[in-house]
């Protein structure tokens, strides 16, 4: 995860911002904390109104882009938390699940250093493609489902886990792969697709922007999906993962 983000991470700041609409939602899950650990923290989105709040972050390219009045932040991996135990009333994690080596040992740090809860932003293996994965990119759902902890891996790891469902707002500002269901044009930029770490992945790129090019100028993406385009949001398979400790 390091090396990926240190090569793929240069732009994330302006990029992977905070999302209102998604802020809130993780909000309702946050509202009683005291402290928190962020790890997998990035560039500091979702930060701004967690009290006592400390980053936790593996990539420098990404540590480097941190605002100077950003929180605290500590160069470490998920899989050895340097913090005592319960140090923090709350860990959160933020589409960072994924890109955890050794997760079982990752999740006992998560345990281990929370008092009350673990709250994750995450998405379900299981959920079905949608347009960008299904016609365009399923090279895409492919990576994901294998890299993406399934919700019976969480199940096992967290009893009495809970999971919400985030369906992502038409207008979202934090360029994660879904942000732009809404406005297909967005995936042609370069520039927008550098913040998707799944693009970097991928071999049949070009075949698949080519199709997407070709479907805008022709009409053919919105004479299928128009329908979308009357939506507030969409579900994709995100979810918020919730558990409180016991």
């Amino acid at each position: 995860m390091t090396r990926l983000y240190d090569k793929i991470g240069k732009h994330y700041a302006s990029a992977r911002t905070t999302d209102p609409d998604i802020e809130k939602s993780l909000g309702m899950f946050l509202n009683t904390a005291s402290s928190v650990l962020n790890v997998g923290a990035g560039t500091g989105s979702y930060e701004q109104n967690l009290t006592g709040l400390v980053a936790l972050e593996p990539s420098i390219e990404m540590i480097q882009q941190r605002s100077p009045d950003a929180a605290p932040v500590v160069q470490a991996s998920a899989q050895y938390l340097p913090f005592a135990d319960s140090a923090f009333s709350h860990v959160l994690t933020i589409l960072s699940m994924h890109h955890w080596q050794q997760r079982p040992f990752c999740f006992a740090e998560v345990k281990r250093v929370t008092s009350k809860a673990f709250v994750a932003l995450t998405w379900n293996p299981e959920a079905a493609p949608w347009w960008l994965t299904r016609d365009y990119f399923h090279e895409i759902h492919e990576i994901d489902q294998a890299i993406f902890p399934t919700k019976s891996e969480l199940e096992n790891a967290f009893p009495g886990i809970e999971f919400h469902s985030l369906p992502v707002p038409s207008h979202c500002i934090d360029g994660f792969t879904a942000a732009y269901w809404s406005r297909p044009e967005a995936y042609l930029d370069e520039n927008i697709r550098r913040s998707m770490s799944t693009f970097g992945k991928i071999k049949k790129l070009e075949e698949g922007l080519g199709q997407l090019k070709k479907d805008l100028e022709s009409g053919s993406w919105l004479e299928k999906n128009s329908s979308l385009l009357k939506a507030d949001s969409l579900d994709v398979g995100y979810v918020i993962a919730y558990w409180k400790k016991n």
